[in-house]
């Protein structure tokens, strides 16, 4: 098949909604898809693309018009004629507001569309993330998936089929298909490593690293950073090991205003010392090394779609505690495979981390059924899922009467 996704953010940026759209586009080239992905134009220089197996062509502003920096004039006449140079079979868009630039030129797009979101609808308080205005937002998210400019959307969790279902879309256009991190590039090194291996590459200062829990996440108020950081606090006070909190978004903060704040928070408790921050990006293949050496992995969002960082912790066998929240209680079940705490609770947080550090929950135990849950999370499942939507949907769409 011949697929063009449409996605404003793409590698190497470290969100969601990129990192899904790389691994996707990756996965399907793999299995001999001709792929083009249609990205934002910032990236047109980025060197990593250059080694990529498929196609990248670059819209004019795309991610921009995405989050209310720019008009869609240029955008959606750039985007436009991109889509006509690939020519594809099938049109994925990851979205909302790519999505409302396809809605806009649907009847000059000549094959079928479907739609996959990855923005973290809140219902009620946030949908596409354009407007801070929660009424606005969600009408705008209504307004895009009531228009049924795709001809299927696919989603990637029990939340995302919620949200929609709340927002108006259709039960029947559904098809629900829980997304899957790229576990398989952790075992694809040459050699494994340990972590005295690297830990100079990112801590020059450090020959080993003391004990330390792990929050693997983009630097935004909703990742719950500084809760953790002041849970971080309360569990040393109470523990007679001093643990160390290794922030991995640190290296290039998301939103740089924020992690002032986060820098600030360290500084106010006195955690300067055990706080972790790499001065570079972690690679992927040595963030195996980090997680498997972390006494825990902690996830303090406030929300998630699902929750990526949560399954990679379970597929590599690392103690796991978790905001219980939309999309990360789809992952862990309390005591089970892993620790839910109510999110934005520093307490919580902490209590939950020390049930593990302390081990007064069975840890071995819930390593063990981690192992055996995060199947259902197989991005082989994924991919398979999405070719066999994607062929029907090309055969239904063949056979629809055209005007």
């Amino acid at each position: 098949m011949k697929i063009c996704i449409i996605t404003a953010r793409f590698y190497p940026q470290l969100v969601g909604s990129g990192t899904s759209a790389y691994v996707i586009a990756n996965e399907l080239s793999r299995r001999g898809h001709d792929v083009t992905v249609l990205t934002d134009a910032s990236l047109q220089d980025d060197s990593s693309h250059a080694g990529l197996p498929f196609t990248t062509r670059y819209v004019s502003s795309l991610e921009n018009f995405s989050i209310g920096k720019a008009g869609f004039s240029e955008t959606l006449y750039d985007l436009h004629r991109q889509v006509k140079l690939c020519s594809p079979d099938i049109i994925q868009v990851c979205n909302f507001m790519p999505m409302l630039l396809v809605s806009i030129i649907r009847s000059e797009i000549k094959c079928p569309v479907v739609f996959t979101f990855f923005n973290t609808p809140v219902i009620g308080q946030r949908t596409t993330g354009y407007f801070s205005d929660a009424v606005l937002d969600t009408s705008l998210g209504s307004f895009i998936l009531q228009q049924e400019a795709y001809d299927q959307l696919i989603l990637g969790s029990r939340h995302y089929v919620d949200a929609a279902l709340s927002l108006g879309a259709q039960p029947e256009n559904i098809k629900l298909s829980y997304l899957a991190p790229d576990v398989g590039s952790f075992n694809r090194s040459e050699r494994v490593l340990s972590l005295k291996d690297i830990v100079n590459n990112y801590f020059p200062t450090k020959d080993v690293l003391p004990p330390y829990l792990l929050l693997p996440s983009r630097i935004t108020q909703q990742k719950g950073i500084i809760e953790a950081i002041d849970a971080l606090a309360i569990v040393n006070k109470q523990s007679e090991t001093a643990y160390n909190l290794l922030l991995t978004g640190m290296a290039d903060p998301f939103d740089k205003d924020y992690a002032r704040a986060v820098l600030a928070r360290i500084s106010e408790l006195g955690l300067n010392e055990h706080i972790l921050v790499p001065r570079r990006v972690i690679s992927r293949n040595d963030l195996e090394v980090f997680f498997k050496e972390a006494q825990m992995v902690v996830v303090p969002s406030w929300y998630e779609g699902l929750g990526l960082a949560a399954i990679e912790a379970q597929y590599l066998g690392v103690p796991l505690a978790v905001s219980n929240t939309t999309g990360l209680n789809e992952v862990v079940e309390d005591g089970v495979n892993g620790v839910l705490f109510t999110p934005r609770n520093s307490h919580e947080i902490a209590n939950a981390a020390l049930s593990i550090l302390t081990s007064k929950v069975d840890v071995s135990l819930m390593v063990h059924n981690a192992k055996e849950t995060v199947v259902k999370f197989s991005l082989n499942k994924h991919i398979d899922e999405l070719e066999e939507t994607y062929r029907n949907v090309i055969i239904r769409y063949a056979q629809w009467p055209k005007d």
